[in-house]
């Protein structure tokens, strides 16, 4: 697990991935109107958003293995493309999960979320968190340079969060631009959320969107684990 390890330390040690998983999230869920008032603003969409960024900047290690040289010392020795980035993988599940347990006890505490919600909202992060990095792996098989990688992701993060539902509601957008945001991660977590927060029960909505997760994080490592970054 050396690479897990050392994924792990070096993601942490940069300044904006702790402010992003650690700090922002814990600063969001004790602002108390984005998650018991009804307004265009939702602490749960802001989280997927907070989510899908922090994975994108801790998933910036594997861009910056391969400019430094040491993906290629590291896959000279017996160590495959799909190890690499499946233990690259556990490495920032663990800061992002820690994050979303934690979210999921304190809403427990401060707003009175049933054991059915804590946990539906813990498991739908959780899966949503494993497709945002693996995405992440994905983007950055596609670009050379870590400078093209982040400012093009920052668009599709813009582009997606719009269209997705995660900062404006999906009912107020044209009907084709709603399918659009299907293309998203993101689309499908936020209708697991509302399936979730509407009902008060894991129903089959609930159930939809975190299998389109799982084929989307599938697709994605795939692609990365066949792509080679060198």
């Amino acid at each position: 697990m050396t690479i897990f390890r050392y994924a792990l330390i070096k993601g942490m040690r940069n300044p904006a991935t702790l402010i992003l998983n650690c700090i922002a999230p814990i600063v969001l869920v004790l602002l108390r109107p984005l998650w018991t008032d009804e307004h265009m603003l939702s602490g749960f969409g802001i989280l997927v958003m907070l989510i899908w960024g922090g994975a994108f900047l801790m998933a910036q290690g594997t861009i910056n293995d391969r400019a430094c040289g040491a993906l290629t010392r590291i896959l000279a020795a017996p160590v495959s493309m799909r190890d690499y980035l499946a233990q690259n993988l556990l490495a920032y599940m663990v800061p992002l999960t820690v994050q979303v347990a934690l979210i999921s006890i304190l809403g427990t505490i401060l707003y009175g979320w049933s054991a059915t919600l804590a946990l539906g909202l813990f498991l739908c992060y959780t899966v949503f968190t494993i497709a945002s990095v693996t995405l992440s792996f994905a983007w950055n098989c596609l670009f050379k340079r870590k400078e093209s990688s982040f400012s093009t992701f920052s668009a599709l993060i813009t582009f997606g969060t719009a269209l997705s539902g995660v900062l404006i509601p999906r009912d107020i957008l044209p009907a084709v631009l709603s399918y659009v945001g299907a293309i998203f991660p993101a689309y499908w977590a936020i209708s697991s959320i509302d399936a979730l927060i509407y009902t008060g029960s894991i129903n089959s909505d609930y159930w939809l969107g975190l299998g389109a997760l799982i084929l989307f994080s599938l697709a994605f490592l795939l692609y990365g684990g066949k792509r080679r970054m060198v």
